[in-house]
């Protein structure tokens, strides 16, 4: 009896805590950018002292900072997109990757930047399975355009209406790295599989495949419940409700 509820405990707690650590991170890392943004307007003890009278006065001039600051976001955005301010950015962007200590921070935040929108906003039209590195392997690929018709007929060895491909091979588990390479089309066999869900699939180097981010797919929650249970195969979401340990 003591066993069995010594288990029932150890099972509870680990439920909770596997489920509970992302979302305090989260909360975490919004409220130190939070504070980050808007924890100068605190400092400024004469700023709108009647409004600091009340309870809720910090909260406001902290909501009034982050409005300031992303207007401050929005006036950088427009500047750098003009002439001058393109100019001024990629003279203190190569500052930057030459100053010693400062330039390994920067650049290494400026690839996580680079990382985040490259994965959100991708140039990769489709999905393709293609016999790569050899034959009998194959690799995911995203074909990006179509070859130069040049380049196509040097590839098919000077055979008419064969067209090319260009195509992006990701590396795992950064996908934003990889190598390009053309093929003939005939070599490539289409995918029906969102861009997305591809590169989820290359960054968790297979461990999470397109037909488990469904509506049915098994959550943080099923995959404990299958860990508990020495279960080497997690269920679905739909048949999990049905067979959840009552410990």
């Amino acid at each position: 009896m003591i066993k069995k509820l010594l288990k029932s405990i150890r099972n509870n707690t680990l439920v909770g805590l596997f489920l509970t650590v992302p979302i305090m991170v989260t909360v975490l890392i919004v409220n130190f950018l939070f504070g980050l943004a808007t924890d100068w307007a605190l400092k400024r003890e004469s700023l709108m002292s009647p409004l600091r009278s009340h309870w809720y006065g910090d909260y406001v001039l902290q909501v009034l900072a982050l409005i300031f600051v992303m207007i401050i976001f929005y006036l950088v955005g427009i500047f750098t997109r003009n002439f001058l301010g393109r100019y001024i950015y990629k003279w203190g962007d190569k500052l930057l990757t030459k100053i010693p200590i400062i330039k390994n921070i920067y650049v290494s935040v400026r690839q996580i930047s680079e990382s985040l929108f490259t994965q959100r906003k991708t140039l990769f039209k489709e999905v393709v399975l293609v016999e790569y590195p050899k034959e009998g392997l194959f690799s995911l690929a995203f074909v990006t355009a179509n070859a130069p018709e040049s380049v196509a007929r040097i590839i098919t060895a000077g055979k008419k209406n064969e067209p090319c491909v260009s195509l992006f091979i990701s590396t795992t588990p950064n996908p934003t790295s990889g190598i390009f390479i053309l093929v003939p089309r005939s070599k490539v066999t289409p995918l029906k599989m969102p861009v997305a869900d591809a590169l989820t699939f290359i960054m968790s180097a297979g461990a999470v495949s397109a037909d488990e981010q469904g509506s049915n797919a098994p959550t943080l929650l099923d995959k404990l419940e299958t860990w508990l249970r020495h279960d080497p195969t997690p269920e679905t979401t739909e048949n999990s409700d049905a067979k959840t340990p009552k410990t």
